[in-house]
């Protein structure tokens, strides 16, 4: 009775935990081939110690077909789920080996069938063996060993690669405690293995240090699988926000080569072949995707959005932000490049420049010359006067321009007007100048001054032009008359105000005398 009560409380009732692991791993996420895989292993534990507990305590009359029809093939379900387990927990990296799972099963069974069939029962497990050694047929328990200790280290060699090949710090992590896990089982295993066929250990010592050790083992193994399976969870999220996503999402390798898109950039890249999309991007730096993802893979460049323009001949031309992340802990390297539409956003935002250079022209030129105003002379003429820069101011007035819009109306009046801004922008103006109109028909001109120069003899040959370009009306010439009058900064003063005063002051001197086409200097020669 204590020997029963022992086994009960050494083999029976902990197997109920393999059962309490298996309901819990299958509640858990009962769609994932991973837990259903190893709520089969738990199950096999379990029914494994419960023949060995019946072999032992209860049926020790029926040990033979216990552990033929009962212990045997469920040790082997043990082993066969295990290397299931391991192929399916190493993903894509173990993925081409999943074909192979039927001879992983059947193998050993088969094996198992041959033996029950060529040999006697009696032979295969001779319960007159009492004195601790193994009452299994010397053979059949060699190759079970075999098949055994084969499968667990083949488990553990799935798990060595798989650590191995892992480029995700949280999977690798979890990879060696498996293998860790697994090669302490297969060191245990040996062990036990060993002091039972030297009589060390009676068989039923030895099964209560096994159920320890795999006790131990199932339980450090649903653990893992607990944190394994959060990572299936979260592809499945990311597959939903990639379905769903409103920006336009591309996998691409090293190369640029689009592996997936989603169905946005599916519905923006239609008709157009795959292989072509990458080019239809254009950087400011003149750089193709292929050279950006080197960049990137070269740790050159830590920018992980920026601005580009997509021309696209079906939806013509589009601006994009493109956001690029490096996938972690895939079998090759693999980029995610995301895409926001910010066409709208753009056009608006080139409209509001559009429109602040339109209002900034307007508040600066006149809006029927297009010359400077006076506004933006002022802020010239200022700022040259703060950097100290010599100057000659010339103002420039036509002479009997009331007559022409009395005579000929106002709107012929606005294109002579015209007429000389025109023939001062393309006749005279030559680099460095400034010329704005400062009032009805008076225009002033900012004109770099170097010493030395005779500058009112330089200005009256420049301004010859607009005498020899009379403006043209209906066939009939209107000549063009105009004063003019000069001061030069800093000579003649080295205040705006005063010197504007000089210049006009010099113009009207000119007009005084009833000369056309004469620059007076307020200086006199320069």
């Amino acid at each position: 009775m204590n020997e029963l009560f022992l086994d009960f409380i050494t083999i029976l009732l902990p197997t109920y935990f393999f059962f309490y692991m298996a309901i819990t791993l299958i509640h858990r996420n009962r769609k994932s081939m991973i837990n259903r895989i190893a709520a089969l292993l738990m199950t096999a534990f379990l029914f494994y110690f419960l023949f060995e507990y019946l072999k032992t305590s209860l049926l020790p009359q029926y040990q033979m077909q216990l552990v033929l029809y009962g212990s045997a093939p469920t040790l082997l379900l043990v082993i066969c789920t295990l290397v299931h387990l391991s192929i399916l927990m190493g993903g894509t990296i173990t993925l081409p080996l999943t074909r192979g799972l039927p001879a992983v099963y059947a193998a050993p069974y088969l094996l198992w069938a041959v033996f029950l069939v060529m040999k006697d029962h009696r032979e295969l497990y001779n319960v007159n063996v009492t004195d601790g050694r193994s009452p299994l047929d010397p053979l059949f328990l060699l190759l079970t060993l075999i098949f055994v200790a084969g499968y667990i280290l083949f488990s553990a060699v799935l798990l060595a690669v798989c650590w191995y090949r892992s480029e995700e710090t949280k999977r690798k992590r979890i990879y060696r405690s498996l293998l860790l896990n697994l090669f302490m089982l297969f060191v245990w295993f040996i062990i036990i293995t060993a002091l039972q066929q030297t009589g060390l250990f009676t068989t039923r010592v030895a099964m209560i240090f096994y159920f320890i050790n795999y006790f131990l083992w199932a339980a450090i193994l649903r653990h893992l699988i607990g944190k394994h399976n959060i990572m299936p969870e979260y592809r499945k999220l990311f597959h939903i926000l990639f379905e769903s996503a409103p920006n336009a999402i591309l996998l691409l390798d090293t190369k640029g080569t689009i592996k997936e898109m989603n169905p946005r950039a599916l519905q923006w890249f239609e008709g157009i072949p795959a292989e072509d999309i990458p080019g239809l991007f254009e950087f400011k730096e003149g750089i193709t995707v292929e050279e950006l993802l080197h960049l990137f893979l070269q740790g050159q460049t830590q920018v992980s959005q920026m601005e580009v323009q997509m021309h696209n001949p079906p939806r013509e031309h589009l601006d994009l932000i493109m956001g690029i992340d490096r996938i972690e802990g895939a079998n090759e390297e693999l980029f995610v490049m995301h895409l926001t539409d910010v066409t709208s956003l753009k056009d608006t935002e080139r409209k509001l420049l559009e429109s602040e250079q339109s209002y900034k022209h307007i508040a600066h030129h006149d809006p029927l010359t297009d010359l400077y105003n006076r506004a933006a002379i002022q802020e010239l003429l200022l700022q040259k006067a703060a950097d100290q820069e010599p100057f000659a101011l010339v103002m420039v007035d036509l002479n009997h321009f009331k007559p022409i819009n009395d005579t000929y109306g106002h709107l012929v009046g606005d294109l002579y007007l015209k007429h000389i801004a025109n023939l001062l922008t393309y006749k005279i103006q030559l680099p460095g100048d400034f010329i704005g109109r400062i009032g009805g028909d008076e225009f002033l001109l900012i004109l770099p001054y170097t010493s030395g120069n005779t500058m009112d003899q330089e200005v009256t040959g420049r301004l010859s032009a607009l005498e020899k370009n009379p403006f043209v009306y209906k066939g009939r010439e209107i000549p063009i008359s105009f004063s003019a009058g000069l001061s030069v900064y800093p000579r003649d003063a080295t205040d705006i105000h005063t010197l504007m005063i000089l210049a006009d002051e010099a113009m009207y001197k000119v007009k005084r005398r009833g000369r056309r086409g004469e620059t007076s200097s307020q200086g006199g020669k320069l």
